[in-house]
């Protein structure tokens, strides 16, 4: 992705404060062309206007009023960033639209994908990198293919039980887990299978130290070396949504593991220099994506993921099988399906 986009102050002042009925029109003219211009794509700058009103702006009056500004081939705003301090850690962030309900961030799921749906079959097909019949050896697929030889990973698989408020049990990873470099994470798969337990495992998608540097050897944020992915994941859209929203969505998705549970985990690569461009990259998603009720606590560069290839007994889903769907080396910033009916 590229460096977070300047957005004039005007412009930001309207998205923070969305017109009434009967001026949302000319309100959405006035906003799309600098955003355009910023650099933004027609489909996240549809993501922010639908997120902004209700439903009696329909999708297909957003897409004519992006399609005409578009024609106008937007250029960016004149007003240089030194000029105006922003910077990629300082700059003003795109107002957040309000924490939704579940239900509203399942119908603005809906909404938003229209007739698009696809399913685990839908993204094996287009996968570049094919998850492997057996399931079980999915891990080595996202080793060989996300990480180089060098790169430290961390693998948990220790955990504590919380007693939910529903009297399930939720399994929350604990401890420093297991940190090897690549290749030693592949023989020892080989050999041995996924690390794994009743809870499953987790992996941390960004390469850490050897050590970290936390309680216990626990690792923190200060301890990641390669700022190479952010997580996205939702406990409250259908897994059927989930698949079809990480398809559909115009980021550089590199993997979709189903976690075996209630998730389906987005891997999105940013591959960012620096920790301050890595969290303005990651609070633009979230903004972006907060009315889907995207879960807002896998912000920070270490946060854990599902390892593909271990199966789970506590919290699951069907088989508790933690699943590779989807796995792309070198994704680009655009849908990994266009919008289409795909069944």
């Amino acid at each position: 992705m590229n460096a977070a986009p300047f957005i004039p102050p005007r412009t930001r002042i309207e998205l923070a404060s969305p017109a009434p009925r009967g001026q949302r029109h000319e309100q959405m003219k006035n906003v799309v062309l600098p955003l355009l211009g910023a650099g933004l794509t027609p489909d996240a700058v549809f993501t922010q206007l639908r997120g902004m009103y209700e439903t009696d702006v329909s999708d297909r009056e957003i897409g004519d009023i992006i399609t005409w500004a578009a024609s106008k081939n937007p250029q960016p705003c004149g007003c240089a960033r030194e000029s105006c301090n922003f910077s990629a850690g300082t700059m003003t962030r795109l107002a957040t639209p309000q924490r939704v309900t579940v239900q509203q961030a399942i119908a603005n799921a809906e909404m938003w994908l229209r007739d698009f749906r696809c399913d685990e079959c839908d993204l094996w097909h287009v996968s570049p990198w094919r998850p492997l019949e057996d399931w079980h050896a999915d891990a080595l697929m996202v080793f060989a293919a996300l990480y180089d030889k060098d790169d430290f990973v961390n693998v948990v698989t220790n955990f504590t039980i919380e007693q939910q408020n529903d009297g399930k049990q939720k399994a929350n990873p604990q401890g420093a887990g297991n940190t090897l470099v690549r290749d030693d994470w592949m023989r020892s798969i080989r050999d041995n299978g996924a690390p794994q337990s009743e809870a499953g495992a987790w992996i941390r998608p960004n390469p850490v130290k050897q050590h970290g540097t936390g309680k216990s050897g626990a690792f923190c944020d200060s301890d990641v070396t390669s700022y190479r992915f952010c997580l996205l994941e939702s406990d409250d859209l259908p897994f059927d949504l989930q698949l079809s929203l990480w398809a559909r969505l115009p980021l550089p998705v590199a993997a979709i593991i189903d976690s075996g549970g209630r998730s389906a985990h987005a891997w999105v690569m940013l591959n960012c220099s620096t920790a301050e461009e890595y969290q303005a990259k990651v609070n633009r998603i979230f903004t972006l994506l907060a009315r889907f009720r995207i879960c807002q606590n896998n912000k920070n560069p270490s946060r854990l993921s599902r390892l593909p290839g271990a199966p789970r007994t506590i919290g699951k889903r069907g088989d508790g099988a933690q699943r590779l769907l989807y796995l792309n080396a070198e994704p680009t910033e655009s849908p990994i399906f266009q919008r289409s009916r795909l069944r």
